[in-house]
C-alpha cells in the first residue's frame, strides 16, 4: 500500500514572509534560510515523485500547485538573503565632524 505524504500547509509562504520581516540578527537569518531551503527540498522531492509516477508514495498536491509553492519559496529565500540586519552598534557610534576635539 502506498504511503500518503504530508500536505504542505497553505500558510507556509505567509509564515516565512512574516518571519523574514522579524529577522534581527545573522542567526535568525540563517535559521529561516535553512527552514525555507528544507521546505524547498521537500517540494522538489514531491515534484520528482509525480514526474516518475511513484507507486510507493501518494503526493497530496498537483504538480502545478507544487510548482507555484516552489516559485513562492524561492522568492521568499531571496527576500531572506536580502533582509537587512539592524546593527544596534551603529546607533551608538556617533560620526563627529573633522576637527572636532570634543
Amino acid at each position: 500500500m502506498a504511503e500518503k505524504l504530508k500536505r504542505i500547509p497553505n500558510d507556509l509562504v505567509s509564515y516565512i514572509q512574516i518571519e523574514t520581516e522579524a529577522v534581527k540578527d545573522a542567526n535568525d537569518k540563517m535559521i529561516l534560510s535553512s527552514y525555507t531551503l528544507g521546505k524547498l527540498d521537500m517540494v522538489n522531492w514531491y515534484i520528482q515523485l509525480l514526474e516518475v509516477g511513484s507507486e510507493k508514495y501518494v503526493v497530496p498536491h498537483t504538480k502545478q500547485q507544487l510548482q507555484n509553492i516552489r516559485s513562492h519559496l524561492m522568492a521568499c529565500h531571496e527576500m531572506i538573503m536580502g533582509a537587512k540586519i539592524i546593527n544596534h552598534r551603529d546607533r551608538l557610534d556617533i560620526k563627529y565632524p573633522k576637527g572636532y576635539e570634543g
